[in-house]
C-alpha cells in the first residue's frame, strides 16, 4: 500500500526469520553471509545474514533451516547435530519494534560448532539473482562489508549472546 506521500507501507505486519550460523575452524571463527543479487527488490550489493519471510504452515525453525539452504546451500540440520550452542528450538531474539515501512516481526535463530572443514556454499537452491555471492567470513572482517537490514548491529548482538549465555566470547 501506497500512502499518499508516497511512502510504500505494509497493511499486516508478517514475520522473517534471521540466521545467525559461528562456526570455528582451525581456531578461527567464521559467520555466513550472503550478499543480495540483483533479482531482490532493495539493498543490491549489500550483505546481510540468511533471512527471509515465515511460509505458510511453517514453524519458524523450520524456515531458518530452508533459508540457510536456498540462500546459501548449507544444511543447518547437519550443524545442530555437532553444535556447541544452538538456538534453533528455541530463538535467541524476537525483534518486534515497528522501525521501518516493512515492520516485520524478527524471530533470530542460530548456532555456533567447531568444524574440520567450512561446509560448501551454493547459490544452486534460490530463486534466480537473490544472491550475488555467499561466504565464511571471518569475524576479524566483519566491519570489511556493508551489511543491509542492520545485520551487523544482529551479528554483535548474537555474539554478546553467545558470551552471556554459554561463556563463548569474541572481540569484533
Amino acid at each position: 500500500m501506497t500512502t499518499a506521500d508516497g511512502r510504500e507501507i505494509w497493511v499486516s505486519r508478517s514475520v522473517t526469520v534471521v540466521v545467525c550460523i559461528v562456526l570455528v575452524h582451525e581456531g578461527r571463527a567464521y559467520i555466513l553471509v550472503n550478499q543480495r543479487g540483483p533479482g531482490v527488490p532493495d539493498c543490491q550489493g549489500l550483505w546481510n545474514l540468511p533471512c527471509g519471510y515465515l511460509d505458510y504452515d511453517e514453524s519458524t525453525p523450520e524456515a531458518a533451516l530452508r533459508e540457510v539452504w536456498e540462500e546459501c546451500g548449507v544444511n543447518a540440520l547437519e550443524l545442530l547435530d555437532i553444535a556447541d550452542c544452538e538456538f534453533f528450538s528455541a530463538p535467541w531474539d524476537v525483534g518486534s519494534v515497528p522501525h521501518d515501512a516493512r515492520q516485520n516481526v524478527n524471530i533470530h535463530h542460530g548456532l555456533h560448532a567447531q568444524v574440520t572443514t567450512l561446509p560448501a556454499v551454493s547459490n544452486a537452491h534460490n530463486e534466480p539473482g537473490e544472491t550475488a555471492d555467499i561466504r565464511w567470513l571471518p569475524l576479524t572482517d566483519l566491519d570489511t562489508l556493508e551489511f543491509a537490514f542492520n545485520h551487523r548491529e544482529r551479528i554483535a548482538k548474537f555474539l554478546a549472546h553467545l558470551a552471556s549465555v554459554a561463556g563463548i566470547r569474541y572481540t569484533v
